[in-house]
């Protein structure tokens, strides 16, 4: 579609805003506007609600042709319910935070095994060492998005929303707590290596005792990340209700 024949209504929205489409077919519908197709001229829109029901209304997702549509009311995201009304739902690309996620990602992937060399002789070298690399992996899969075991992508939290602003307090404190506990359980385990047996300390590409170790400290990541994820979830239900 040549610009000169792009609809007014057009200028009113950008991706992610939710608004009122009225067709004309008659259909009114409540949409979060997710893309534009140029390709097709289509607007692609996850449906709220409408006056109309579908044959596959389980998948809220629609492809509806820019001609079609009559006229665009954009509507505040805080009077729409959840998810919608969710104040990072809207975020743009930031290049400042792929740039932040992706450094915490090559430090937490390439920077961890120089950082152990570099420390492990050091008296708490290696407590050292897992207290930077444990919070690198904390931070990283707290705030982005990723996979689940259950196939579905974990949503990202952003460190600008305000939702999660009012809980960095909380998440700092929480961080701490389980730093203590990271450095008190390694230091255990340490002090008791050399009462284990022989095999615990047979090197197969990796002790028994160092793999140990480290699923001890991944099962305790996992879990803070886990909590994390719940204390920003529902700290973005309650500040959008």
């Amino acid at each position: 579609m040549a610009d000169a024949e792009l609809p007014q209504w057009l200028d009113k929205v950008d991706l992610h805003t939710v608004a009122v489409l009225t067709l004309d077919d008659g259909e009114c519908l409540m949409a979060d506007i997710l893309r534009l197709n140029d390709e097709c001229d289509e607007l692609i829109v996850d449906v709220v609600s409408s006056n109309r029901s579908h044959p596959n209304s389980g998948q809220r997702d629609r492809a509806i042709p820019i001609r079609r549509v009559i006229s665009c009311e954009p509507r505040p995201r805080t009077e729409q319910s959840w998810p919608y009304s969710d104040p990072c739902r809207g975020a743009s690309f930031s290049f400042a935070r792929f740039v932040v996620l992706a450094t915490l990602f090559l430090s937490w992937t390439i920077g961890s095994v120089p950082l152990f060399l570099f420390l492990i002789k050091r008296l708490y070298g290696v407590q050292a060492a897992s207290a930077v690399v444990y919070t690198i992996f904390v931070v990283f899969f707290t705030f982005a998005a990723t996979g689940s075991k259950t196939g579905k992508t974990l949503p990202p939290y952003m460190f600008t929303c305000p939702a999660v602003q009012t809980q960095v307090s909380r998440l700092v404190w929480r961080h701490l707590g389980f730093l203590v506990t990271l450095f008190a359980l390694q230091t255990l385990a340490l002090a008791t290596r050399p009462n284990l047996r022989d095999w615990w300390n047979i090197d197969r590409k990796g002790t028994p005792f160092e793999i140990a170790l480290l699923f001890l400290c991944l099962g305790l990541g996992y879990a803070q990340v886990f909590t994390n994820r719940r204390l920003l979830n529902r700290a973005h239900r309650e500040f959008s209700s």
